[in-house]
């Protein structure tokens, strides 16, 4: 294999048999990288050899402009470019290594939000007394408050009070759920459509009974106050002594219009009597 080293700084043929190997074992930009390093290096290190020679042995008298220019102009050259290259590359390896390094930690510290986020809740429960149990929002939210006013209080000097208590039916739901049916884990994130299908569909139904549950409760207590009313009301027996009032008032009617019937029979009696008697 015939190698061609660069025109401006050519290697000495001492080392066409490195660089065979080298041509053959190593990628061509990486190759080519190698051989424009090691042609300005020789470059460098060959015009510096020939300006020592030119300057020192002679008196500065005698120095020539055309023998000192061509080698400080080619040790200029070849330090300026294997400085860029060296500034270059590494510029290169620490850019790589900053987004190595900063995109590690926002890929760990999305992955714990994440996760964070996706398992809120996830038995539904409202995350009260769980560390991270209420999602990773209302931590912060906490955190900041608990610096700004302090532990545990809220501006006013006062308790800061649970922004998410628990409701009764809540309450009574997740008392009942464990005695009826064990709520089933929620799926992760990575696990199949099917199985986060499934857990939809039994969360629903667990809803719709817990639902229907809730409704006949209310009605049942609904009833129940309402007999309760009645039965300590005492307005039943107001009603019947008020009815019983009535009957003995319509009797009392009743009876003194049959005493007035009789006695105006008995004067009608007492009448027809007298006008017969006097027709005799």
């Amino acid at each position: 294999m015939v190698v061609v080293p660069p025109l401006d700084a050519p290697l000495p043929h001492l080392f066409d048999p490195i660089l065979d190997y080298l041509s053959s074992s190593l990628p061509p930009p990486v190759y080519n990288t190698l051989v424009t390093v090691a042609s300005q290096s020789v470059a460098l290190v060959t015009s510096l050899f020939t300006l020592t020679m030119a300057l020192f042995p002679s008196s500065s008298s005698t120095w020539d402009a055309q023998t000192i220019l061509p080698p400080l102009i080619t040790l200029l050259a070849a330090y300026l470019a294997l400085v860029s290259f060296y500034r270059t590359t590494w510029w290169m390896i620490r850019t790589g290594f900053w987004f190595i390094k900063w995109g590690t930690i926002l890929a760990v510290l999305t992955a714990g939000a994440g996760w964070v986020m996706s398992n809120a809740n996830a038995n539904g429960g409202s995350g009260v007394g769980v560390p991270f149990a209420g999602g990773f929002i209302p931590v912060i939210g906490g955190f900041l408050l608990d610096m700004l006013n302090g532990q545990g209080q809220n501006a006013a000097g006062g308790a800061r009070s649970n922004p998410r208590p628990k409701t009764q039916s809540q309450s009574t739901r997740s008392r009942s759920r464990p005695q009826n049916q064990p709520k089933s884990p929620r799926p992760k994130a990575w696990e199949s459509w099917d199985r986060h299908r499934e857990w939809q569909y039994n969360e629903n139904e667990g809803t719709d009974a817990g639902s229907e549950g809730e409704v006949k409760k209310v009605i049942g207590d609904i009833i129940g106050a309402a007999g309760r009313v009645l039965s300590d009301g005492r307005w039943w027996e107001a009603a019947k002594g008020a009815v019983d009032e009535f009957a003995q008032v319509l009797g009392e009617s009743g009876g003194t219009d049959d005493g007035r019937g009789e006695e105006y029979k008995k004067q009608s009696t007492r009448t027809n009597t007298k006008a017969k008697a006097g027709s005799r």
